[in-house]
């Protein structure tokens, strides 16, 4: 209610969720680092604990510098082939067209973890963290398949910046849900 209402209260109460000893974060952080940062993959998450770690280790980590991450493609004279995510949880994939000049997003979530993937066209893809007026613009091209992942807290939008339409694949680790969409709209 405080973030949907913009409610402003300086001081918030956080109640104690779970405890742990120093070097178990240590060991989750260098698994984040591992399979996520290093293979691309999702991890495991099995608590709302190691979901908001994960989700806070991503806000941490060199946004700026670390995407877009390129696609492996296979290609052969059929054409090619591109693995979009692995991962240990479940969540939905979803696929969208976009016409040229057309922005999509401009939208932020507090726990949702998503993946932006560009397969054909040209697209700009602009992050800025909430509380912030530093803008992240990563350019993506079909012709080199890559992704970009939206850190919680961070406001993202998508923009056809090509001649012709946009093919994007999305996929987030929850399904969408109206009644609890965790989907909060503030421009980039």
């Amino acid at each position: 209610d405080q973030i949907e209402n913009k409610i402003d209260n300086h001081l918030l109460r956080v109640e104690h969720t779970a405890e742990a000893k120093v070097s178990e974060l240590l060991d989750k952080f260098l698994y984040y680092k591992k399979v996520y940062m290093e293979n691309g993959e999702v991890p495991v998450l099995e608590s709302d604990f190691d979901y908001n770690l994960f989700n806070t280790f991503r806000c941490y980590m060199d946004i700026e510098n670390h995407f877009p991450v390129k696609f492996t493609q296979h290609k052969d004279d059929r054409g090619a082939f591109v693995e979009i995510i692995r991962l240990g949880i479940g969540g939905q994939v979803s696929f969208s067209t976009t016409v040229p000049g057309i922005t999509r997003g401009n939208h932020y979530h507090t726990r949702k973890i998503e993946r932006f993937a560009v397969i054909k066209g040209k697209a700009l893809i602009q992050l800025r963290k909430i509380g912030t007026d530093e803008t992240l613009d990563f350019y993506l091209d079909g012709d080199e398949p890559a992704y970009v992942d939206m850190p919680i807290w961070y406001t993202h939008n998508i923009k056809n910046v090509g001649d012709d339409i946009l093919y994007t694949n999305f996929w987030i680790n929850e399904p969408y849900n109206p009644e609890d969409a965790d989907t909060y709209f503030e421009t980039v």
